[in-house]
């Protein structure tokens, strides 16, 4: 008689039986070994693996899965234990994995002490200014009024110190861009912070003067300068890591909310990093993060590198380190070729190449990943030479060095990116959010080149997408979805319609992409055997509702390592 493997006998007797439940005939001993805990079925499940595959059912056990497939192929992986979920046609996909995002930095933006300035409630500089003076009316005098991050006005939106001190006279006030590319404080939170015309500009950072002079105008660009302030006011650098960890749990529900299951987040403060430790250290990690610390300066870094915390934790990793190049196209600092432009008329050089070069060398010597913040055509090809010289210096394969944003390159920095192997990460939403206003702080030669997704695609650039909240204005990915796929404003401009994705690829470059870029991409990003379970069950077929539709989609339930986790927004 032939004999059959005990994996074989358990397929050959469920096909038998015909159903998961008559499975519980099957003596508890038999199907121990290998029994699943969970099995989902009846669904429509898009596995995002090599060739988009789309099955009914999964299998999971000890956090990872056993088996995708038909109901009828995953129903043999069902044992007495086993929870047998119901999906009733609803659609899963990989929990999506973002790319860049601040999950404590958004966490921190719901504090009660903060003034509210997020969209849609400061459309314009008289409504910033109203909720400043509202405030003010039941603040004691002298107390600090800070706004959370924030507001979505151009700096020449911006209130200065003076307009800010005619609606809270009596009064400290700070209020922060959403980019966090700069911030304004009036002339009370000045002198507090010590910033006279005689202050001068931090390392990478920069005061704002009145015209003429050297006395302070209350913008502050750059988080050099933002610090000078920050550091004096309450809620941002006095908070210990007890206090941080809060944070970061507060942020991380609203992410897990919105379907993300992992999340990199590419510029944490050194002083605020205990946070994240502290958190793991409790267990209160639900979604998986991966950490990029924030280096200001040359010397800075080379401290991180003697101190670096190597602490392991299942849920966090501390994955390398983010430089700064730029700013942003609001703030005019965007660091593009063409200084005459209105989005680069206040940019200035964060470090000079040869300095951007040796930090880079550093970080790249010691085997970690770098991440760099680079908006502007000019400051994108900064951070690709930093590479090369770090690559000639010392040869590395699969580095995976990335360059966060990278809104408006050149055919020439997208064939060098290529040539590198470096990662791109960027934040189509923006495309629907803002591209009205890039036009009108550039021109329309540069929208030409503003995200050419579908073009990174084509030439085989590893892209990949995250949501920067706070710095965006909505965390939902289904704003990914439709900035990358239809690629238009709600005012209806839509530049370079051809750089237009399917939908198919933008949820792979929000899952696999973005796992790539975590250096994940065998653990995560997509439903195969062997990966962790981590998967978010959705409102609609993404691949079947019409775009029009797609600000419908949400994450009903979100997975996270074989477990449906607790969300809260």
């Amino acid at each position: 008689m032939k004999q059959i493997s005990r994996r074989e006998f358990i397929k050959t007797t469920a096909v038998g039986l015909g159903s998961l439940a008559a499975l519980d005939a099957i003596p508890r001993e038999v199907l121990a070994f290998e029994a699943a805990d969970t099995v989902l079925f009846n669904g429509n499940i898009i596995t995002v693996d090599a060739k988009d595959t789309i099955v009914q059912a999964v299998a999971i056990r000890n956090g990872k899965i056993l088996k995708v497939g038909s109901n009828q192929e995953v129903q043999s992986w069902s044992g007495n234990g086993t929870e047998r979920i119901d999906l009733k046609g609803k659609t899963v996909t990989p929990g999506l994995v973002d790319s860049h995002l601040h999950i404590m930095g958004y966490g921190m933006q719901f504090r009660p002490l903060f003034l509210n300035i997020r969209f849609p409630l400061t459309p314009n500089k008289a409504a910033l200014l109203k909720l400043v003076a509202e405030r003010s009316k039941t603040t004691k005098p002298g107390e600090w009024i800070v706004g959370n991050q924030g507001f979505t006005l151009s700096v020449d939106q911006t209130p200065t110190r003076w307009e800010l001190d005619e609606v809270a006279p009596q009064n400290p006030v700070l209020l922060r861009h959403n980019s966090g590319q700069h911030s304004t404080a009036n002339s009370m939170a000045l002198k507090l912070a010590g910033i006279t015309a005689a202050t001068p500009n931090p390392y990478s950072g920069k005061i704002g003067r009145r015209a003429g002079s050297m006395e302070p105008n209350g913008l502050l660009f750059h988080y050099p300068a933002e610090n000078l302030v920050n550091r004096v006011a309450p809620g941002i650098s006095d908070r210990d890591m007890a206090s941080l960890a809060e944070d970061v749990e507060r942020g991380q529900l609203r992410c897990l909310a919105a379907g993300y299951a992992s999340g990199h987040d590419v510029i944490v403060a050194p002083q605020k990093i205990g946070g994240y430790f502290a958190a793991a250290k409790e267990n209160r990690l639900k979604m998986r993060i991966r950490l990029m610390e924030y280096v200001s300066h040359e010397k800075e870094l080379e401290q991180l590198l003697r101190n670096r915390d190597t602490s392991s934790n299942p849920m966090l990793e501390n994955g390398g380190y983010k430089l700064a190049v730029d700013g942003g196209v609001a703030a005019k600092t965007a660091l593009m070729y063409d200084a005459n432009l209105e989005s680069s008329k206040s940019s200035y050089v964060y470090h000079d190449q040869a300095t951007l070069n040796r930090m880079t060398r550093m970080i790249h010597a010691t085997g970690h990943q770098v991440a760099f913040h680079a908006v502007g055509d000019r400051a994108i090809d900064m951070a690709i030479n930093a590479i090369e010289d770090a690559m000639q210096a010392k040869p590395r394969e699969n580095h995976r060095h990335r360059i966060e944003h990278c809104l408006f390159p050149t055919e020439k920095a997208l064939s060098r990116i290529k040539q590198l192997g470096i990662v791109v990460s960027v934040s189509p939403q923006w495309i629907r959010f803002h591209s009205d206003g890039y036009k009108a702080m550039t021109n329309e030669s540069a929208m030409q080149r503003f995200l050419p997704l579908k073009t990174m695609l084509d030439m085989g650039i590893p892209v990949a997408f995250g949501c920067d909240v706070p710095a965006t204005i909505l965390l939902e990915p289904r704003w990914a979805f439709i900035g990358a796929v239809g690629r238009t404003t709600h005012n209806g401009y839509s530049p370079n319609p051809a750089e237009c994705l399917t939908i198919k690829e933008a949820l792979r470059m929000h899952t696999m992409g973005a796992a790539y870029a975590g250096f994940e991409e065998r653990a995560v990003g997509s439903l195969e055997e062997g990966k962790l379970a981590d998967m978010v069950v959705w409102s609609h077929d993404l691949y079947a509702m019409p775009l029009v539709a797609m600000q419908s989609l949400a994450a009903e339930r979100v997975m996270v390592g074989g477990k449906f986790v607790e969300t809260s927004r």
